[in-house]
C-alpha cells in the first residue's frame, strides 16, 4: 500500500512539473512590442544593398564624366587703337606711345620718387612700348599655350570634387590683349595698366618660376631647353613693372635737390 501510494505520488508530481514547464512564458510574450520577423529583415537588407549599388553607380558615372577646362589657344593682340573720349566736358585724344594728353599728364617730378616719398604708378611712352614688346615676344604664345593648359589640368586634378564649370582658367586671351591691358582711368583721364590683367600675368609667371621650388614648373610645361626663352619673357614683364610703378632707377635724394635749385633760379 505504501509503495503504491509513493508511485502514485511521483507520477502526479511529474505530471505537474510537465504542465508547469509547458505553461512557462517565452521571451516574446514578455516583450509584446518586439515582433521579429526574419522575412522583412531580409527585404530591408536587400533594399540597403540596392541603395549602395545605386550610389556606387552614381559615383562611377560622375567620375567617368570628363572634368576639364576648355583648351586655351592664345593669340596676343598688340595693336592699341587711338582714342578720343570726353573727360569732364573736355575732349581728350590718346595715341599709342605718346603718353597722356597734356590736359591730364603728370610731370616726372609728380610721379617719380622724391627722397622718402614713393613714386606713383604712371604710364610713360616707354612703358607703352615695353608692354607692346612683352606681348609681341615670339615665344609668348607657345609659353601660354603649353603652361596655362598644363596648370589648368593640375588645378582640376587637385580639386576632383569641384566642377570645371566653377573654375576659372589661369589666364585667357583678354589678359594678353593690349586693348584690355592698357586702359584709360575714368577718374583721372590718364592711361593705366589694367591691375586685374597685370596681377593674373604676374601670378602666372611667378608660379612657373617660384624660387622655392626645387624644379621650376616652367621646365615641366615649357621645357628644360626653353628656360632662356622663359627668362627673356619674364625680364620684359619685370622691366615693364619697374617703369610703370617707378620702383626702378629714379631721381632721389641730393639729385632731386639739385634739380629743385635749378628750377628756382
Amino acid at each position: 500500500m505504501n509503495k503504491f501510494t509513493v508511485v502514485i505520488g511521483l507520477s502526479v508530481g511529474l505530471l505537474l512539473l510537465a504542465l508547469i514547464f509547458r505553461l512557462k512564458p517565452t521571451n516574446n510574450s514578455l516583450n509584446p512590442s518586439v515582433n521579429v520577423d526574419p522575412q522583412p529583415l531580409e527585404n530591408v537588407s536587400e533594399g540597403l544593398n540596392e541603395n549602395r549599388q545605386e550610389e556606387n553607380t552614381g559615383l562611377g558615372n560622375s567620375q567617368s564624366v570628363e572634368n576639364v577646362l576648355p583648351t586655351q589657344e592664345f593669340k596676343p593682340k598688340t595693336d592699341w587703337a587711338d582714342k578720343t573720349i570726353d573727360f569732364n566736358g573736355t575732349e581728350l585724344s590718346y595715341e599709342f606711345g605718346e603718353g597722356n594728353p597734356s590736359e591730364v599728364a603728370l610731370s616726372s617730378e609728380q610721379y617719380l620718387p622724391k627722397g622718402e616719398k614713393d613714386g606713383v604708378a604712371y604710364v610713360t611712352p616707354k612703358a607703352e612700348y615695353q608692354l607692346k614688346e612683352f606681348l609681341s615676344d615670339e615665344n609668348l604664345p607657345e609659353l601660354l599655350n603649353k603652361c596655362v593648359n598644363y596648370l589648368n589640368k593640375q588645378m582640376i586634378a587637385k580639386n576632383p570634387g569641384v566642377s570645371a564649370d566653377q573654375m576659372v582658367s589661369i589666364l585667357d586671351n583678354k589678359d594678353v590683349d593690349i586693348e584690355n591691358y592698357l586702359i584709360i582711368d575714368k577718374e583721372t583721364g590718364r592711361k593705366m595698366i589694367n591691375p586685374e590683367a597685370d596681377y593674373r600675368m604676374n601670378d602666372f609667371l611667378n608660379v612657373l618660376n617660384n624660387p622655392l621650388d626645387r624644379s621650376p614648373v616652367a621646365m615641366e610645361c615649357f621645357g628644360l631647353n626653353r628656360m632662356q626663352d622663359f627668362s627673356d619673357i619674364q625680364k620684359k614683364f619685370h622691366d615693364l613693372g619697374r617703369e610703370y610703378t617707378n620702383t626702378g632707377k629714379s631721381i632721389q635724394g641730393s639729385e632731386w635737390t639739385e634739380i629743385e635749385k635749378t628750377q628756382q633760379q
